[in-house]
């Protein structure tokens, strides 16, 4: 008996882990464990050729093997795992390769992003108020089911989205563009995700100079400027800001004075960067940071923190080049190289513009935060290089007002 996955059902678990990441990781792994079944099923896999068209696949495929080859020197296996399963999220980037994108399918993808976003807007309000008997995650209001930092890098990701589609009408009209970005971008101010805000504030005068034409980029670059000013003008979000600059400058390796977000994220960059350094050809091994970062603490080499498990280094460069050493740090920058120039080609085109914002977020944020092994965020960099972003003559056939 053969079976037949209707194309609305394939595309729609595809999109799954993206609507869900906001509101459960428990979902997004059933989300994705749901996508392999259908696709299995669905005999999709034979055009397993058309993944030789696409830049990233040989880069990739090859980080992939290597961090499962790095568990051969890792001395702990459980962590070894945890990274191992993350870069091997990669796949999903080839099953996206191998579907039969139309333009319907991509405004379904972010269509249920957005919506995943917004529901759990409205849940953490629920909660916050004391309407929902449920907490927030950590104890962070308006952070519903999320955590705060992939919570503020999705909304960052969907406001630099909405921007494109606020001037293109492509997904929604204008006022509906509106009325979600006010309402993410205040979610965005009350949550204590300065990842988010941070890349949003670098970010967005960027995507608005290369949006919009003539006088218009001078006029909302100056207007965006000028709310953020006003915004460090209330005192609640000035404190809070002044408080990760406080962390920064406080920062003392000698001293110990490390007990800050920023102070624990530059502890683990330098203790990335000895470790690469000690082993610079082929690194710790997959997943053996945590430990060797023990052994350092345990030598004096860097301060303890015995209140926090420091398995990766705030930056997924040194991430990938303490555990994987100079060849997993190439292979990284050849798959990032590989598919932001497939990305940025097309930019014009709006799965290329959804999937370039969140390249940019996941560049710059892995800077100071390790998103390459990150559970939400290697599955999403994978679903967006999934996406046909050298396709033009298919998306173009569909038409790019089709329903």
């Amino acid at each position: 008996m053969k079976w037949r996955v209707p194309d609305g059902l394939m595309f729609t678990a595809y999109a799954l882990p993206l609507f869900s990441f906001p509101l459960s990781t428990a979902g997004a792994g059933v989300s994705v464990g749901l996508l392999l079944v259908l696709y299995a099923v669905s005999g999709h896999w034979r055009e397993w050729r058309q993944i030789s068209a696409r830049p990233w696949a040989i880069p990739l495929a090859l980080l992939i093997g290597w961090t499962l080859l790095g568990l051969l020197w890792t001395t702990d296996m459980f962590f070894g795992m945890k990274v191992a399963e993350a870069t091997s999220y990669g796949i999903l980037a080839f099953i996206g390769a191998t579907l039969p994108w139309k333009t319907r399918w991509i405004k379904l993808l972010i269509r249920l992003f957005l919506s995943g976003l917004l529901i759990n807007e409205f849940l953490a309000a629920m909660m916050t108020w004391g309407v929902f008997p449920w907490k927030n995650t950590g104890g962070m209001n308006y952070t519903g089911f999320c955590g705060h930092i992939f919570l503020s890098l999705a909304i960052a990701h969907a406001l630099l989205w909405l921007t494109w589609d606020f001037r293109k009408q492509w997904n929604f009209p204008r006022w509906v563009n509106v009325l979600v970005g006010l309402l993410l971008f205040a979610q965005l101010l009350v949550i204590p995700g300065r990842s988010g805000q941070l890349l949003l504030v670098i970010l967005l005068p960027i995507a608005i100079w290369m949006l919009y034409p003539g006088r218009w980029r001078y006029w909302m670059i100056m207007a965006f400027s000028l709310a953020v000013i006003g915004l460090l003008a209330i005192p609640y979000i000035r404190s809070y800001f002044m408080l990760g600059v406080q962390g920064l400058l406080s920062f003392n390796l000698s001293h110990a004075a490390i007990y800050s977000s920023w102070g624990i994220r530059l502890l683990a960059m330098i203790g990335g960067v000895m470790m690469f350094l000690a082993h610079p050809f082929f690194g710790v091994g997959t997943g053996d940071f945590y430990p060797v970062i023990l052994k350092m603490q345990a030598a004096h080499q860097i301060p303890e923190t015995p209140d926090f498990v420091m398995n990766a280094a705030a930056n997924s460069y040194i991430s990938e080049a303490a555990s994987l050493g100079v060849v997993g740090l190439g292979l990284f920058l050849w798959f990032l190289w590989s598919l932001g120039r497939e990305m940025w080609r097309s930019r014009d085109l709006p799965q290329n513009w959804f999937a370039l914002t969140y390249f940019a977020i996941y560049v710059i944020g892995g800077l100071f935060d390790g998103l390459s092994w990150g559970y939400a965020d290697a599955i999403t960099i994978a679903l967006m290089a999934g996406l046909p972003l050298y396709q033009r003559s298919v998306i173009e056939l569909s038409g790019l007002s089709a329903p």
